[in-house]
């Protein structure tokens, strides 16, 4: 009875697949940092359900009121709404954390059937969560990351079941309508094309042969399908300005990484590694990189070395071939025995479950990791206690805040409040751009350009304001009255009649 019992028992491989998106779900669902992509996709979501439209032109700020843009993120930020309204933000992040847990997870899968040990596939999972870590928050990029490993998926399955190839112009459409990042897929779909295409002429085959034209056809149908949601071609145009803009105005994510970003520091060492391993394998055993590889890293590789936010399809595309080359070195790891029902695989699967269980809504009150990460007062918790002892001053007005604190603002001061700035780069002109860094600065246009727009608070970081310039100025100004003041926020009213 007891060994029947016994053969019922997790293996060894159970808590090694789960491991890392175990890793991933938790350290989302209980990561209370102040959300600084979230709330703007949450203020246009709530409009986009109340008014039953797309929100096209700006409704949130008195500098460009009325501005017509692309909202590109519709779809999530409808997913993102509903959520809200169902379960608050706990299921929000709780969702979140699911999507990114699933898409490392499938990472894992590929990366252990590319290098057949299960062992190696965490690892790099691992890695590969840790190096993704900076970036993962909840926003839409959360859906282009799972996708982009669906989309890397399918194409490596389907050199073997060419059938699946008609999934992915599907995902690539659904991708286009939820963030901007969807030409990734598209630029995924043609490495794979370009290395199909050099291995027929390779081995003499013509460039019509069935693999290339299969990979031709889903490039196709996979770019057709994009211009299926609500900007046609012109979301295009679109995703090259915000690119284009965000880099030229020195925004985080889209300068280059540096090692003064945790980031940063992942993508030098996958640089390192994925380079070691492809020399020692050349140099040892004489195989060299493939046509794939080499397509996939001149393609993904200049992207990174731009910019952070590109950092992220560096690592992913990294992991299989990393594993693969890994296991060409340990090839002892590829032929490990089954792995047997054991008790200690059993307690350290029910761990993991239990994290993931306190890590739900409605238990992570009974969380120790979670206790511990809220030892910290939120920013959104202080910017609401702001909002209240606003309405006793100024029911209705005109904000100028730091540029973080307007995604939240938006969400949670409108339409009462309209705000200066937030973070859709792409939809401020220069003019409006450099008022606010003026502003910011302390510069001696500071209280003019607040003049001009008839500005009538303003909510302020203590200690970031300080550091700018700003926050001397206003005190040495008799045209602003301290009113309130929480954690690091300080709000500034202005005296009747300046």
């Amino acid at each position: 009875m007891y060994g029947s019992w016994t053969k019922l028992l997790p293996t060894n491989a159970w808590p090694r697949w789960a491991i890392v998106p175990v890793l991933a779900f938790v350290a989302l669902a209980t990561d209370r940092a102040y959300l600084n992509d979230f709330w703007h996709h949450l203020a246009r979501g709530r409009e986009i359900v109340q008014d039953g439209k797309l929100l096209d032109h700006d409704v949130f700020t008195f500098t460009v009121p009325g501005r017509a843009f692309q909202d590109v993120n519709w779809l999530s930020q409808v997913v993102y709404f509903k959520l809200f309204q169902w379960g608050g933000l706990d299921l929000v992040r709780a969702v979140n954390a699911a999507l990114v847990a699933i898409s490392l997870g499938w990472l894992v899968l590929l990366c252990r059937r590319k290098s057949g040990s299960l062992g190696i596939a965490a690892a790099v999972g691992i890695f590969t969560f840790f190096g993704l870590w900076q970036v993962l928050t909840i926003r839409p990029q959360t859906f282009s990351l799972l996708l982009f490993v669906l989309v890397y998926d399918l194409l490596d399955r389907a050199e073997s079941r060419p059938a699946l190839l008609l999934l992915i112009p599907l995902l690539v459409g659904l991708w286009a309508n939820l963030h901007g990042a969807f030409p990734a897929g598209i630029m995924l779909v043609g490495c794979f094309l370009l290395a199909a295409a050099w291995q027929a002429w390779r081995v003499g085959q013509s460039l019509f042969c069935r693999p290339v034209l299969r990979l031709g056809a889903c490039l196709a149908g996979s770019a057709l399908a994009t211009l299926g949601n609500p900007y046609g071609w012109r979301i295009y145009q679109y995703v090259g300005l915000t690119s284009n803009t965000a880099a030229a105005r020195r925004i985080d994510e889209w300068v280059p990484p540096s090692l003064d970003l945790w980031i940063g520091r992942a993508f030098l060492v996958s640089l390192l590694v994925t380079f070691a391993l492809f020399a020692i394998n050349w140099y040892k055993h004489g195989r060299r990189p493939s046509a794939r590889e080499l397509i996939l890293f001149g393609c993904f590789l200049p992207l990174a070395c731009g910019s952070v936010r590109m950092v992220a399809w560096w690592l992913l595309i990294c992991a299989p071939i990393m594993a693969v080359k890994i296991a060409d070195r340990l090839s002892e790891m590829r032929s490990r025995p089954a792995d047997k029902p054991a008790w200690d695989a059993a307690a350290a699967f029910a761990v993991l479950v239990l994290f993931v269980a306190f890590s739900m809504p409605g238990l992570a009150a009974w969380n120790p990791l979670l206790k511990i990460r809220q030892s910290t007062t939120r920013t959104e918790d202080v910017l609401e206690r702001v909002h209240a002892r606003m309405a006793d001053h100024i029911p209705a007005g005109r904000i100028f805040s730091r540029f973080e604190w307007g995604e939240y603002l938006a969400w949670s001061f409108a339409p009462a409040h309209k705000i200066f700035m937030d973070g859709r780069i792409e939809i401020y002109p220069d003019e409006v751009w450099n008022a606010y860094a003026s502003v910011t600065r302390g510069l001696p246009e500071w209280q003019a350009i607040l003049d001009q727009y008839g500005v009538t608070a303003l909510v302020l970081d203590s200690d970031y304001h300080a550091r700018t310039g700003l926050l001397p100025r206003v005190e040495e100004s008799g045209a602003w009255q301290r009113v309130f003041e929480s954690g690091p926020s300080v709000l500034y009213v202005r005296r009747p009649g300046l």
